[in-house]
């Protein structure tokens, strides 16, 4: 069984470049992976951690185009890790459900063991179920470039609370859906209505994990009308440069002014129209307060 969204994973052109920006939209520094992480691969990557303290969404994951990593056109997030409680048994469900794994058994790393279902609406899916004490060896394999533990606090003074979904931009709504279906093992809700944009249809899962950590992953394609809307033409120009895959990534916090005020702070600008921060390594961020 998927139990939660764990990390997702972008990859970037200069990781080194981006960081600054990164570092005042977080408020932290990146933890950066010991090669043990990856034993026998070159790889760069850095992680910004989430609230929860690993317990539901761990971290989002900064991966520097080259070595061993993939070759991308343009900044994209390309990866979501999900944990579950048994990979044999939910390797079987999910191939039960008519979509295959990349390898025949889970591959072990450093924590854990996995296996990938290969590139879907844009986004390599990765499971994976961590051996006891694993995330605590995860930790302990993570510093920030002066080797230090302390990357301070992830909440930004409690205002953060985390990533609350995620939204596929999609060319074909209807297999989209059926492919996630497959992969989450529950079916998506009809929430056109809910998104309200000319020109738009869209259909929302409940991520796994209950509520807890992530709770959606949404999906939206233009709905062939040619009506126009923000949204249909922030769909459009997505899946012209980019394909399908997440356009945007829905950051939950507790108080929208006080968070537009906090990044003002570092220079960042968040607009008053509507709280998103537009096109930032390939994602848009839109900052949203608990409606629960």
């Amino acid at each position: 069984m998927l139990t939660n969204i764990y990390v997702i994973d972008y990859v970037l052109k200069d990781l080194d470049g981006s960081k600054p920006q990164l570092d005042r939209i977080f408020g932290t520094e990146p933890l950066w992976i010991h090669p043990d992480m990856t034993p026998g691969q070159s790889i760069v990557a850095t992680y910004y951690q989430l609230p929860g303290n690993g317990e539901m969404m761990h971290a989002l994951g900064m991966f520097q185009e080259g070595g061993d990593s993939i070759r991308v056109a343009h900044d994209r997030l390309f990866l979501i890790g999900i944990m579950c409680d048994d990979i044999d048994t939910t390797m079987a469900e999910i191939s039960g459900r008519g979509l295959a794994f990349l390898h025949d058994e889970p591959r072990r790393y450093a924590v854990g063991e996995s296996n990938s279902l290969g590139t879907l609406n844009g986004v390599e899916i990765f499971v994976a179920r961590h051996i006891p004490g694993g995330d605590k060896i995860g930790r302990e394999m993570m510093f920030t470039k002066d080797g230090s533990s302390d990357f301070g606090d992830e909440t930004q003074g409690g205002l953060f609370r985390g990533v609350m979904g995620l939204d596929f931009a999609v060319a074909d709504l209807d297999a989209a859906l059926a492919t996630f279906r497959a992969v989450l093992g529950v079916d998506s809700a009809d929430t056109t209505a809910r998104t309200a944009a000319p020109g738009v249809r869209s259909g929302h899962f409940p991520a796994p994990g209950g509520g807890r950590g992530l709770r959606e992953v949404g999906f939206f394609a233009l709905d062939g009308s040619g009506e126009k809307s923000p949204l249909a033409d922030r769909i459009s120009g997505f899946l012209a440069k980019h394909g399908d895959g997440i356009f945007r990534m829905n950051l939950l916090v507790t108080d929208i002014a006080a968070m537009r005020a906090l990044l003002a702070s570092r220079g960042i600008v968040l607009p008053q129209d509507e709280p998103v921060l537009a096109d930032i390594c390939g994602t848009d961020l839109r900052y949203v307060v608990d409606s629960q």
